[in-house]
């Protein structure tokens, strides 16, 4: 999956930013969270903070 979404975000990230190199899921609340790419220059891109609608606890 998340080769997909670094395509995803490869997509609408300028074309200056280097490919991201670490991306991953993170919480931002109880049963809250947010999927994060890391890039080589120190910047980030993460997305908006959903719920989990799944059973399994990502926080």
């Amino acid at each position: 999956m998340s080769r997909l979404a670094d395509r995803l975000l490869e997509m609408v990230a300028p074309h200056t930013v280097a490919r991201a190199t670490d991306c991953d899921y993170q919480c931002c609340g109880a049963n809250y969270w947010k999927y994060c790419c890391y890039y080589p220059n120190g910047t980030s891109h993460c997305g908006s903070c959903i719920t989990n609608s799944s059973s399994q606890k990502w926080c």
